[in-house]
């Protein structure tokens, strides 16, 4: 079965997923953590990017299960674009904690 365009949806919610846990869990730790525009933030500038990227894989996985865009890809590529995202921080936290 081919990939379809909305398949790059389930990446990206997987990315936000991914992306959103050390972001809430830093701020949440009251721990200062570069926040998503390269710079060390305050723990509630981290907490609000964590929830926004939580909120926007919310609201696109509800918006394709209301659409029935859906395959047999799209649980592979969700879980691909978050274990792409959790391997990228896992490999770069010293950079980040160093700063």
């Amino acid at each position: 079965m081919p990939l379809n365009l909305y398949d790059a949806w389930y990446f990206i919610m997987g990315f936000l997923l991914a992306n959103g846990v050390p972001h809430f869990v830093f701020g949440r730790a009251g721990k200062l953590f570069r926040s998503p525009f390269g710079q060390r933030s305050p723990p509630k500038v981290n907490v609000a990017w964590g929830c926004a990227n939580f909120l926007l894989a919310t609201i696109i996985g509800l918006a394709l299960a209301y659409l029935g865009l859906y395959d047999s890809y799209s649980l592979i590529l969700l879980l691909l674009g978050f274990w792409l995202m959790v391997l990228n921080f896992g490999f770069s936290i010293k950079r980040f904690l160093n700063e």
